[in-house]
């Protein structure tokens, strides 16, 4: 989507918003709507996914409102029963619409999906937007004095007439300097990015941005038995996986060796033959090799995707290493975000889109809702499970050959020390622990490479800043790990990549576990039952384990094709590197 309004008293150029829609003309197989009225222009490009999309006419136009929308809203049942209204066969951008109207902008909040949306409100002369809370779909701006443009791409953005193309200097230090920068920046002078769970408003050329959503620290959910976390945690994710498979297109999934996309494939496999879920046909593709065998996933995928009757495609992956072939698969306009892997992302989505998806389902986010190597033995402490809690630390120990002592500082008293003593609080006391137990990553200490230029020496404290999420106060020690863990700028980013490149393939990109319900319950419950040290992700895999073979069930790991990057780097890459160095 795009759009331009005029705070000026003139009006849109049409030009503006075609140039707008042509910068990413592939993401419209369906078509595109172009709608410009006086001081609005807007335009969207359409790729039908889901069955109501398909009567979707955008941008939608209803009197003095303007809707335009890139989004699947997943709580269909539930907006019904507030609008009081029987939603039925009601696309989303009618959804949002309605929603809209009945709450304002306080509609967000109500809203369960993957979405960013703007609405034009002619009565009162305001531009509204939002984004969805776990950021899986983009909405950028430019706020100048006489206009407002927003886009999906900044490439959009920049395709106006009159918007320089001049390079945001602290972005780049940041980047350089290790972690992503923070979500609402760009690489370019100017433009914005809403970060996710937020809201603008522009009335009279004047912006306002707030955060409309955010994890309730006082939510708990608390059961007598592990097996009953375990049954509401397989709630929520068949719910999660089941509103991503709504498609009149084939839906495929990156299927791994591990339990993130292994999870995803069994919901998936059980929803589709007792007939909870519905779409043309559901296939995986996952990595195959020859030559670097050990990076092979099929010995868990295989019978995985047999058990539950999923078609597989092998995509060959030896000869598809980092920097083939650049820069064919080289970084996009927006940024210069490269992955690693990015040519065998690439055949992956090209052979979906041969085998007819217009939607790639993955697990990107698992690690980080459920596992991440975050641990809560401080719990262990408090409530006197003193054997569990020696074995913990005593495995910790030994993986990372450290002494106990050490896994005691890590693991219990510096977070104890960041929960009792925050920065805003006793800082003369946080330094003085610091001190005793070592410093953390959070202390500041520069990790600047040395050839980082002088005039950006000073962006280390804010790269560590933009790279930690603040998670609400009151929540615990390990939820506030894991809040920092799911809601990380560099995966915000991360996610935003793979939406765009899977766009540039014709492809749709969604993440089961990037539900907003599976972060909330995540953080819901007691985080020693969520991961444990020697069981990784064990609440996840007693919620699964019924729906696997034996095999999946107990060889079900996360496959690391670094051989491949090895490989590359030391051997076939070296002609494409001394050319990017010259």
């Amino acid at each position: 989507m795009c759009g331009v309004v005029r705070w000026d008293g003139g009006d849109v150029d049409g030009a503006w918003v075609e140039g707008m829609v042509e910068a990413v003309r592939w993401r419209g197989p369906d078509g595109v709507g172009v709608h410009v009225d006086g001081r609005l222009g807007v335009g969207y490009l359409s790729q039908h996914v889901t069955p109501e999309s398909v009567g979707e006419v955008q941008p939608l136009v209803a009197g003095d409102v303007v809707v335009v929308a890139d989004a699947r809203i997943d709580n269909r049942a539930e907006l019904g029963t507030w609008l009081g209204r029987e939603v039925g066969k009601w696309t989303d951008i009618e959804l949002i619409l309605e929603a809209y109207r009945a709450w304002g902008l306080e509609c967000a909040v109500r809203l369960v999906g993957d979405f960013a949306f703007v609405v034009w409100d002619g009565a009162r002369q305001r531009l509204f937007g939002a984004r969805d809370a776990l950021g899986m779909r983009s909405l950028v701006y430019r706020a100048e004095a006489g206009r407002t443009l927003f886009a999906t791409e900044v490439k959009q953005i920049l395709s106006v007439p009159g918007v320089p193309a001049r390079i945001y200097e602290p972005a780049v230090g940041v980047y350089l300097s290790g972690p992503f920068m923070p979500p609402e920046w760009t690489f370019y002078e100017g433009i914005d990015r809403l970060a996710p769970a937020h809201a603008l408003v522009v009335e009279g050329g004047e912006k306002r941005v707030w955060r409309y959503w955010d994890v309730d620290p006082g939510h708990r959910i608390r059961y007598r038995r592990e097996e009953e976390y375990a049954e509401h945690f397989l709630e929520v994710f068949r719910e999660a996986v089941r509103a991503r498979l709504r498609s009149v297109h084939p839906v495929g999934l990156l299927l791994s060796g591990g339990v993130d996309s292994g999870s995803v494939a069994a919901v998936a496999g059980s929803l589709l033959r007792s007939g909870e879920a519905e779409c043309p046909e559901f296939r995986a593709y996952s990595f195959a090799f020859e030559e670097l065998v050990e990076c092979d996933e099929r010995a868990v995928s295989g019978p995985l995707a047999e058990h539950w009757g999923i078609p597989v495609t092998d995509v060959w992956a030896d000869d598809l290493w980092p920097l083939k072939d650049y820069p064919d698969h080289g970084p996009d306009r927006d940024d210069p975000y490269l992955f690693v892997y990015q040519p065998l992302l690439d055949a992956c989505l090209d052979a979906a889109r041969v085998d007819g998806c217009a939607l790639v389902l993955s697990g990107d986010r698992g690690d980080l809702v459920a596992g991440e190597y975050i641990y809560d033995l401080g719990s262990l402490l408090r409530t006197g499970r003193w054997g569990q809690l020696f074995r913990e630390m005593r495995t910790l120990a030994g993986r990372q050959d450290s002494t106990l002592t050490e896994i005691a500082g890590r693991q219990i008293w510096r977070p104890l020390r960041q929960e009792l003593w925050p920065p805003e609080r006793a800082p003369g006391l946080r330094r003085m622990a610091g001190r005793l137990v070592g410093r953390g990553p959070e202390s500041g200490s520069s990790r600047q490479p040395p050839w980082l230029m002088n005039r950006w020496k000073d962006l280390d404290r804010a790269a560590i800043r933009a790279h930690a999420a603040v998670a609400p106060p009151d929540l615990g020690m390990a939820a506030r790990a894991r809040y920092q863990s799911v809601f990380s700028a560099t995966h915000m980013w991360g996610v935003g990549w793979s939406e765009r490149m899977g766009a540039r393939r014709g492809v749709g990109f969604s993440d089961a576990w990037s539900d907003r319900r599976l972060a909330e319950f995540a953080l819901a419950i007691p985080q020693r039952l969520l991961n444990t040290v020697g069981e990784e992700k064990r609440l996840v895999r007693r919620a699964v384990a019924p729906l696997l073979p034996p095999e999946a069930r107990r060889d079900l790991k996360k496959t690391d094709p670094y051989p491949l990057y090895s490989r590359a780097l030391r051997a076939r890459a070296a002609p494409t590197l001394s050319l990017i160095h010259i």
